[in-house]
């Protein structure tokens, strides 16, 4: 399954580094398949996208610890609907 996150561009691309590391250690085979920055919704700073592929079965799990890590803005299962 298809995960996306994002994170402030500022804080530079070691968190890829680092949550792609922490997931693969937590739940096995996880791949980054894209990478996109995009100007933020507000203020005048740009946001990282990053894409993630998971096993179905780690997914949810997955998710839930992509949504507890400090520097991530925000991350969904699939797309974030009307904002990809």
């Amino acid at each position: 399954m298809e995960l996306i996150y994002a994170y402030p561009a500022e804080r530079g691309r070691g968190v890829e580094a680092e949550i792609v590391g922490t997931l693969r250690d937590r739940f096995g085979a996880v791949v980054q398949t894209a990478r996109e920055e995009r100007d933020a919704e507000r203020g005048r700073r740009t946001d990282v996208f990053v894409t993630l592929d998971v096993t179905d079965d780690r997914a949810e799990a997955a998710l839930t610890a992509l949504r507890a890590h400090p520097l991530v803005i925000d991350a969904a299962a699939r797309s974030f609907g009307e904002r990809v």
